[in-house]
């Protein structure tokens, strides 16, 4: 079963986290290409946003406007009373379904999203919602633990079991060290890269691209991200 992000103590815990990598090898290279392919002047879908750091890191890189939408009422209501919340608005959201009208958005992000799904039924309903409110020509990045990086301890994680080879769809474990010496278990699925792409062009999208970093001068600690790429990316387009 994967991890019930619903609950109080489990949003605590993972806000101790240290989200580093995230940041140095997926959130700065995904807000860099959206600035490249779109500019500044632009309307952002935040799908799956939680307590809405990635919305608020895109505003105060000079994105126009965030929209944020999350199952999670009480991460709905965190982002949307952060002090530095900017030009980001913040929605719950209910069965995946998106309230917004066809073609508002020039581009949609889901950061963490499909790896706590573990049905492609709701990946599919979720990307076909993404692609009915963007525009034409809007922009869809997925940005996931990478499903090739299993059992390789990273600085601040792991993703899976040393030397287990993962089904798609199967239930994983992550280990998250926190900062008093602990290690936060979570569950996640995991899900083949032939299997986003299947996704993506199931819902309509063309131009579907791949990105992987990793980066040999951090100085941050002694994981293996400076030889393996610990997440990766998506990028498909509505033609």
């Amino acid at each position: 079963m994967n991890t019930d992000w619903m609950k109080d103590d489990v949003s605590n815990l993972f806000d101790q986290y240290d989200d580093y990598l995230e940041k140095q090898l997926g959130y700065t290279p995904l807000i860099e290409n959206i600035k490249e392919s779109l500019g500044l002047d632009i309307s952002v879908l935040d799908y799956g946003c939680g307590g809405g750091k990635v919305s608020r890191l895109l505003v105060a890189k000079g994105i126009k406007t965030v929209t944020g939408v999350d199952i999670s009422q009480t991460m709905v209501n965190k982002a949307s009373s952060h002090i530095n919340r900017g030009n980001s608005y913040y929605h719950q959201i209910r069965s995946g379904a998106l309230d917004f009208n066809d073609g508002v958005f020039d581009a949609a992000i889901c950061c963490y999203v499909f790896i706590v799904n573990s049905e492609k039924s709701s990946l599919l309903k979720i990307a076909k919602e993404i692609y009915r409110t963007l525009k034409n020509n809007g922009i869809f990045y997925i940005l996931d633990t990478n499903p090739d990086s299993t059992g390789i301890k990273f600085s601040s994680f792991m993703n899976g079991d040393p030397n287990k080879k993962y089904s798609d769809g199967e239930i994983k474990p992550v280990y998250l060290d926190i900062p008093d010496g602990g290690i936060f278990e979570i569950s996640d699925t995991h899900w083949h890269k032939d299997t986003y792409y299947t996704i993506l062009n199931e819902a309509g999208f063309k131009n579907i691209e791949i990105f992987e970093y990793c980066d040999s001068s951090l100085n941050k600690g002694a994981g293996n991200e400076k030889n393996y790429p610990p997440f990766v990316m998506f990028k498909a387009t509505k033609c």
